[in-house]
């Protein structure tokens, strides 16, 4: 019983931790900045591909892009079965 009090008394004497009062407050800040910075990141490629996908053209110029890139992929394919 006497490890448990003398342990309790550790316990509670290291818990207690000096910070300035406006911590928490500079932290709330900092993750606040944070979340605005990545949101207006996302939000102009969100915005961007918005305006590209409007447009019939813009579908389009998508569409031909991945079918020329599975093309490729499909020859790359057939050139290693072929060259091995």
């Amino acid at each position: 019983m006497k490890r448990q009090e003398v342990y309790d008394n550790w316990k509670d004497k290291n818990r207690q931790i000096d910070t300035r009062r406006s911590f928490t407050d500079e932290v709330m800040d900092r993750v606040y900045q944070y979340q605005q910075d990545r949101s207006r990141r996302f939000f102009k490629f969100r915005w961007l591909m918005d305006l590209i996908l409007e447009h019939p053209l813009g579908q389009a110029v998508f569409v031909v892009i991945g079918a020329i890139t599975g093309l490729i992929r499909v020859a790359f394919v057939v050139c290693v079965f072929l060259g091995t």
